[in-house]
This record gives structure tokens, sequence and C-alpha cells, in this order.
């Protein structure tokens, strides 16, 4: 019999506009008494903080990617583990870092040469979840059964998660294992470090909509002049403005809209309690005596947010952690476990950077209709993803129909005709959030001897990623990520 707890060694590492840093922590894992029962991560511990150090660049478009290495090989050391010795974990890549022209090779490679199973993450809905995770705001969500937002404002962007706390109580059905579902994200291109001083508060730099903010109001900004003060003050707070449009709205306004990074949401929420996270997060509740203290315009930001009046009338909440919240979600959070009622091929594991594609429909279909939806599925993956460029897909299922066997094996006979388009030496993953993956493994490997993996009780959507790791627990569930890879959104 398989132990029922073990302890999971994971690494964090944020490479941000401004900063970058490392977490290493502990994952526990048990697994309830049943032999269907889904393990589960049921503590958390960081057990190494790591510095906090200025994100280093060769120009202004290009990451320093051996110094960022070295920071990491550091901090292992520092914390007392090899490489070899960590289990699970991500490297994100967050803000304006995320748009630079070697944004990701760099993740790839941390992720490589940080540990066994280490994901490579990025995109802008992702670290808003990962920075809620990890400054708590899920966990007052759950605490309180209501509506938490949390306002990560960062040195390149701002990106809100709001946590519904619920279902935290209930059967479990929202977005995570906890319960506690994330309602939505919305995220802007704006943070502390779009403008950028010399000692002589000279703009060194300007981001493009540091620009547009600048245009817009007519400011007298421009590179290698020292603004005035009160146009500097306007500036941070039109930024100021458009963190709280992007929370309180819609309606947005036109340069809200503008700076958005992906759809904003047409239902305005009414928060329960707000959490602020992020290297310019963290002041609001402090502004710095000195706006120009971090050489950009961070210090402003904070004191424009923490003035603004309709920031004073939110429920601020104190979070865990404030400038280390993405890092800490992407060191303890990241890493979900499938149900123990697999169908693996160990020999295909590990696999990275799994696109899926998601087949709707399916419980409403029988027959060539339901071939008809497999087929129009993997059409999807074909006109997506060159399948020469990547190890697997995934075809995702989210509602197979009534779990018995017959349904199962119809499911399973229409999807492996399907599959015929794509080349028999490429994996794919089959995901269902029903717990049926070990039947409709069993029935697919009757029809097709192509090399699969079927997975259950995961919460995927279409578009995102997958890392699926090496098995565990007796070989009975896998450690999987789930994720972005929105490079330069």
């Amino acid at each position: 019999m398989a132990d029922a707890r073990r302890t999971l060694t994971s690494i964090g590492i944020d490479v941000g506009t401004t900063t970058t840093h490392a977490i290493v922590s502990r994952l526990r894992v048990e697994t309830p008494p049943g032999g269907a029962s889904t393990p589960k991560i049921t503590d958390r511990e960081v057990v190494h903080r790591g510095t906090v150090r200025e994100t280093p660049l060769l120009d202004s478009e290009t990451i320093d990617v051996d110094r960022v290495a070295a920071f990491i090989d550091r901090e292992l050391e520092a914390a007392g583990v090899t490489a070899a010795e960590i289990d699970t974990g991500a490297v994100i890549v967050t803000g304006e870092t995320a748009r630079r022209a070697n944004a990701e090779p760099l993740v790839h490679r941390l992720a490589a040469d940080s540990g066994q199973f280490v994901a490579a993450v990025a995109g802008a809905s992702l670290e808003a979840v990962l920075a809620g995770r990890g400054s708590g705001a899920a966990a007052r969500a759950a605490e309180t059964g209501g509506l938490v937002a949390n306002v990560d404002v960062g040195g390149g962007t701002t990106n809100v998660a709001i946590f519904d706390g619920s279902d935290a109580a209930g059967d479990g059905t929202g977005a995570e294992s906890d319960g506690v579902a994330v309602r939505e994200t919305r995220c802007l291109d704006v943070g502390g470090r779009l403008v950028t001083f010399d000692d002589r508060r000279r703009v060194v730099s300007a981001s493009p909509p540091a620009q547009t903010l600048v245009e817009a109001f007519e400011l007298p900004i421009a590179t290698g002049e020292s603004p005035p003060a009160d146009a500097l003050e306007d500036l941070a707070a039109a930024m100021a403005d458009r963190v709280v449009d992007l929370c309180a709205g819609p309606p947005f306004d036109d340069l809200t809209r503008t700076l958005a990074i992906g759809p904003l949401p047409d239902e305005s929420l009414e928060f329960d309690g707000v959490v602020f996270s992020g290297g310019v997060g963290r002041l609001v509740a402090s502004p710095p005596d000195d706006p120009f203290a971090y050489g950009d315009l961070g210090g402003s930001l904070a004191a424009a947010l923490a003035d603004h009046a309709v920031v004073r009338s939110w429920p601020v909440l104190e979070p865990a952690e404030d400038i280390r919240a993405t890092v800490v979600g992407a060191g303890t959070e990241t890493t979900t476990l499938s149900g123990r009622t697999v169908s693996l091929e160990p020999s295909t594991l590990p696999l990275r950077n799994v696109p899926v594609v998601a087949v709707p429909g399916v419980s409403e279909c029988s027959g060539a209709a339901l071939e008809r939806r497999f087929e129009a599925g993997v059409s999807r993956l074909l006109e997506r993803h060159d399948p020469d460029e990547v190890d697997a897909v995934a075809l995702l299922i989210d509602d197979v129909g009534p779990l018995t066997y017959d349904r199962l094996r119809a499911v399973g006979g229409a999807l492996v005709p399907a599959l015929e388009a794509l080349s028999p030496s490429l994996p794919v993953v089959v995901v269902t959030r029903q717990n049926c993956a070990k039947v409709l493994g069993q029935v697919l490997r009757r029809r097709t001897e192509r090399s699969l993996l079927v997975l259950d009780e995961l919460v995927v959507g279409d578009g995102d990623y997958l890392d699926v790791g090496e098995p565990m627990s007796g070989g009975e569930s896998v450690p999987v990520v789930v994720k972005t890879l929105a490079f330069g959104e």
C-alpha cells in the first residue's frame, strides 16, 4: 500500500519588471483512505525566502539570462537544496519582462535547470491568480465566503484577481481545490516602472503605456528632460485612476480599455475585501517620503492610490505577502494532483508545455455527431499548433455524459478515429473533470496502439498548457501544472 502522505519540495521564481526573487517551500501531500480518493496538497510551508534583487538587463530589450541563472543558483545553495531535490514549482516571467526579446528562452532554461518538474509560465492573467493566492486574498475569500479582490501593482502591470469564497465550505466545485473559485481576472498596462529617472530626475525611459497617458493628458514629460513635479503627479494620478477604473468598472473609460491586457468584464462587482500586493502595491499602505526613492514612478503611484477617494472607501485588508506574493503563489500554488484513477504510460513522462484544446458538447452527442465533435477538436489542434513543435497534445472533455461503461465505450469509439489525423508517434493526453480516466483509458487502449495518457479530476481550460510530472502515490496520481504561456501579451 502506498504511503498516505509525503512531502514535495517546491521552488517559485519570479522574474519581474523591477525585481527577481525565489522561494523554496514544502508541500505536504495526503491521500485520504479509499481506493479512488484524490491526493491533496494539505499544507504549504515556505522554508526559504530569497533576496529580492533587481532584474538584470543587458539592454532595454534583453534580460541578462546568465546573471538571473546565477541568482537562482545562489538561492538554492542558501536554501540548502540541490536542483535534483526540487520536485515541482514554477518560474514565472511577469510585467514588462514578459515582453523582452529573450523572456521565453529565459524561463524555459530556469525551469529546466531548477528541478525535476518545474514549470515555465507567463501571462498577466495567471500572474494575477498566483499573486492573489500568494498574498492571502484567496484565503480571506475562503474565510469570509465573500468576494475578495487582489490588486497586484508591480513595475510593469497591474493584475487583479477576484476570488469567490462562497463555495469554500461546500463541495469544492470552484476553480481551485479549496473551493475558492477565481471569479475573473482583470489586467492593465500600468505600473511604477513604466517611467524611470536618473539621479537628477531626468527621464531615462518611458514605456509605450506611459506615453499613451502622457499624450492623452498633454503632459510635458519627455526622455532626457526633468519634468515639472506637477506633471509627474498628474501622470501618477492618471495611472491611479486607471487602476481604480479597472477594479470598479464596468463601465470603463476609453483609456482603461486602451491599456487593458485581455478582455474586460461586462459586469461590475462589489467586493467584500481588497488586498494590495506587488512592489508598488505594498507601498499603498505607507507611501515613501521620497517618491523617487526607487528611480521610477512607483512611490508616486502608490501615494496617488493611497489618496484616491475610491480606494479610501474600499474594505482594504492586510496581505499575508506583499512584494513576494507572486513568487509565493508560483512556489506553493501551481502544482495540483490528478485523480488516482488515471491511465498512464510512465515512459512518456514528464511532459511539458502540452497545448490544450477543449471539445465542447460531448455529453450532448452520440453516434456520428459525437465523431464530428472530436474531429473538430483535432482540427482546432492542428490549426493552432504545429505537431512537429510540441511533445504532445491534449484534448479536454469537460463532461463525457453518464458514467456508464456503455457511454465511455461510445466516447472512446468516437475519439479514436479522430486521432488518426495526428502522427502515430505524437502522445495524446485526454483530460476530463469526471472520475473516469482509468476506464476510459482501458477503452481507448483496446482501440489504438498510440501513446495515450488519460487524466481526470483536473480543472483545465481551452488554450491552457499542461505540464505532467512522473507518477507519485504508488503510480496512481501525477502532479500537474495548468498554465498559460502568453509571452509578450
